[in-house]
């Protein structure tokens, strides 16, 4: 017996060393300014590749079993310092890791050509990224013409007079998708008609484009999907760019940013933007401007404070106003002024934005901050469409108070907060006013779980009270899984609300003769969205790859405000949703780069979108079934010539329905599908870039897009059916200057 005690010991003995030489230990520092070292906790440790990891204590120590897979890196993360990696060896027990802050890294920069878009790997949600090469493969006017080689974005006219302009995603109108300018909401209400046209090209950095229900912290509105705009900052910017662009169509359009540093903490800049078209063209002779008129200024002036500690603040002004005058070519804008010797399009728009941020990390603690947020957009139009007069006026303030924490380590994060927005609106349509005025103050909280390389969830949930509609739950959830290093899948479910204007988001059809029919009381509109994405990288032995996106959505209206067109041909009804209305929307993408500094996207998305509409379930009318997608982006050594080609292939859409018309008047069905290219071609030289290239060069054109042009202010007469391009074939060039 003794000497199997013994032998025993000897056994335990000997399993304890070998468990003790499987096991790495350390301590976890960083230097305060006196170089001494201090122990940091909630210090992620993890083996790279692998679900395998720990964290520091309170005393910056950690303990993990040695990693048995080939991989013998030992990753070190912490929110605000720079990740340090470190090759474990057989003999390694015990390590002492300093970690750096990242201000330290001011000095060094890492670039990567990302191409026109990509997909970010890292966010939870599936956003696509569109960067500055992406929006300059176009000439990119303004944010409506941003989306052209993107399969995400449908963008088009309203009608065939005002030249305002709307976006779709997931088969469902640009109202259902949250706007937002670096993440505070922009452009809603009154703005919708026309706002995409206030945003300069040249002043974005990027556009941000996610699908599904969207994070609780930028409120309830997103349902369909978030747009988020990056413009250019003052502290990163050059002191000069100027971009000058001219069209075979007679627009023209300047563009002028200058950014400046006070000292090291201040810095600003100026963004300037004229563009008007003053050319009077009817290629189809129906004797209406195919576009009208237009002239806009446009001024935004941005301030940001970056210290070196802990607090950071920004805050900018926006000011705008733009006239359009439509409509026949005959009609004097100086004489006529709404009667009826002609018909005229005489729309006058003015805003002013403003906006503030400040944030604050609390030092020593960087996983910990807040972040006070505020806006107010004050919005002024006036228009006359033929006999029809329209005025609105808008003012909306927005506030938003986050707190960002961890439970425990950085692989728990949560984000509280309370909002507060406020919104008035005042309308005029034909000497009828409408009035809105909305008070919504909110609460959220949102919980991100990570498990790094592998696993990030998001639960959110809000409570807002609306003083027009009462209380809104908010409930989102978003999960990443990385099935492998190289396959991503995403999912998400969330529930959206939107409160509907409807004379404003129904601007286009003011250009016809229908009659306004507005139910008595119009709830706000709800709707769940369900979604799931795959991505996937394949990589080949010449270090190609091919990256190929799949993805899934559906969304469910609770109730939704019905735009019915085709109950009567004098009219058009608006009312709650008595019955189903759904979207599903499918979307396939591949990203191939074949050669070194050539690229090729395809793409492919199928769209199926009914409502209950007088009564019977009907597809959407003026909503495409498909779209295809193929750009070609090639540039030579240096990138001092880049040659880019985007074709675009539409499919039918519903018309309403104008069987009741006279046989002259009528239309088809349906629209036919159609193909559009554009082509550009760059040269840069050291300091300027030449751009030339053609937009809608098959020259398709929607047929009579103006039903009864001949008797605009007869019962017939219709501009708002608007399904394709309005203008042909057009010749741009340009010139794109830079002071570094």
């Amino acid at each position: 017996m003794k000497k199997i005690a013994v032998i025993h010991f000897l056994w335990i003995i000997s399993i304890s060393l070998q468990i003790n030489g499987q096991v790495v230990t350390g301590i976890v520092y960083e230097l305060d300014e006196q170089s001494n070292k201090l122990p940091i906790e909630f210090v992620n440790v993890y083996w790279s590749g692998t679900n395998q990891g720990t964290i520091t204590n309170d005393k910056g120590q950690f303990s993990i079993n040695k990693n048995e897979n080939n991989d013998k890196n030992l990753v070190f993360s912490f929110v605000g310092y720079s990740n340090d990696t470190i090759e474990v060896t057989d003999d390694t027990k015990e390590l002492n890791i300093v970690l750096t802050t990242t201000q330290e890294l001011k000095e060094v920069t890492i670039s990567k050509d990302l191409g026109g878009s990509y997909i970010s790997k890292l966010q939870p949600v599936k956003t696509e990224v569109i960067t500055i090469s992406g929006l300059q493969k176009l000439p990119c006017c303004n944010l409506s013409e941003s989306f052209e080689n993107s399969a995400t974005i449908d963008a088009g006219y309203s009608d065939a007079l005002t030249g305002a302009r709307y976006i779709k995603m997931l088969g469902l109108a640009g109202t259902y998708s949250q706007l937002l300018f670096e993440n505070i909401p922009f452009l809603r209400g009154l703005e919708s008609s026309f706002g995409l046209n206030y945003v300069p090209g040249p002043w974005m950095e990027s556009i941000q484009i996610s699908k599904g229900a969207a994070s609780v912290i930028n409120g309830y509105e997103s349902t369909t999907g978030q747009i988020n705009l990056e413009y250019h900052k003052p502290q990163n910017s050059d002191p000069l760019f100027i971009n000058l662009f001219g069209n075979s169509s007679g627009r023209g359009e300047a563009n002028i940013l200058s950014a400046f540093r006070l000292n090291d903490k201040w810095s600003s800049m100026i963004m300037g933007h004229v563009s008007a078209m003053q050319t009077k063209i009817d290629r189809n002779k129906d004797t209406f401007m195919d576009l009208p008129m237009m002239s806009q200024v446009n001024i935004f002036n941005r301030w940001m404070y970056n210290p070196e500690g802990n607090l950071s603040a920004q805050f900018g002004v926006n000011i705008l106003e733009e006239n359009r005058k439509g409509g026949q070519i005959n009609y004097d804008f100086s004489k006529d002024n709404g009667n009826n010797s002609a018909y005229g399009i005489d729309i006058n728009s003015r805003k002013l934005y403003s906006y503030g941020k400040l944030g604050f990390v609390f030092p020593g603690k960087p996983y910990n901050s807040i972040g006070f947020i505020n806006s107010m957009t004050i919005y002024s139009i006036n228009g006359l469409m033929g006999l029809n007069s329209y005025a609105g006026e808008q003012m909306n303030y927005y506030s938003n108070l986050i707190s960002r924490s961890i439970i425990g380590s950085t692989n728990h994060t949560f984000n509280t907060g309370i909002s507060f927005m406020y919104d008035k609106y005042e309308e005029i349509l034909n000497n009828e006013v409408f009035k809105q005025h909305e008070i919504v103050p909110g609460i959220f909280g949102q919980y991100n779980y990570t498990l790094p390389d592998k696993f990030n969830g998001i639960l959110g949930l809000r409570a807002d009270w609306n003083s027009q509609y009462g209380f809104i739950i908010t409930p989102r959830l978003h999960i990443r899984y990385n099935i492998d290093p190289n396959t991503i899948l995403r999912a998400s479910a969330g529930k959206g609300y939107h409160s509907a204007h409807i004379l404003s988001e129904n601007l286009g059809v003011m250009t016809s003769s229908r009659i306004f029919h507005i139910a008595t009381e119009s709830d706000m509109e709800s709707a769940w969205n369900y979604g799931m994405n795959l991505n996937k990288v394949f990589h080949f032995d010449n270090n190609r790859e091919i990256n190929f996106s799949l993805d899934i959505y559906r969304t469910d209206f609770m109730n939704q405000i019905i735009v019915d067109l085709d109950k009567d041909i004098s009219a058009v009804y608006f009312y709650n949703l008595d019955g189903r209305s759904y979207s599903n929307s499918m979307q396939a993408q591949i990203k191939v780069s074949p050669v070194e500094r050539f690229e090729i996207v395809a793409a492919y998305r199928f769209n199926d979108v009914k409502s209950t509409i007088n009564k019977k379930l009907s597809e959407i009318p003026l909503m495409s079934k498909y779209k295809g997608l193929l750009t070609l982006s090639y540039a030579t050594w240096f990138n001092k010539w880049s040659f880019d080609l985007t074709t675009q292939l539409n499919g039918q859409s519903r018309l309403p329905d104008t069987h009741m018309n006279p046989p002259e008047y009528r239309k088809s069905d349906y629209s036919p599908r159609y193909i559009i290219l554009h082509a550009q071609v760059t040269k840069r030289f050291r300091n300027f870039d030449i751009y030339a290239g053609g937009e809608n060069l098959t020259d398709f054109r929607q047929k009579d897009p103006v039903i009864a042009p001949d008797d605009p202010f007869g019962e017939y007469f219709d501009a708002s059916l608007v399904w394709g391009p309005l203008m042909g074939r057009t010749f741009y060039a340009g010139i794109r200057y830079t002071l570094k």
